[in-house]
């Protein structure tokens, strides 16, 4: 894998880590609202993280 395509993973998980946190102080959410956030989100990494090594296995 090319550095170039390495970085641009790092940005992006970088950025939506850093705009998930910006947007949880911004907007807190009640406890009944987070524990479906969190159901949802496990499907979200899992999809990413499929996603994310097939990029990876593509430049390899």
């Amino acid at each position: 894998m090319s550095l170039n395509a390495a970085s641009f993973f790092k940005g992006v998980t970088t950025g939506i880590v850093i705009g998930t946190a910006v947007t949880m102080l911004g907007d807190p959410i009640s406890d009944r609202q987070r524990s479906r956030l969190v159901k949802r989100t496990e499907g979200i990494f899992k999809n990413m993280g499929s996603l994310i090594d097939s990029a990876m296995d593509i430049f390899r």
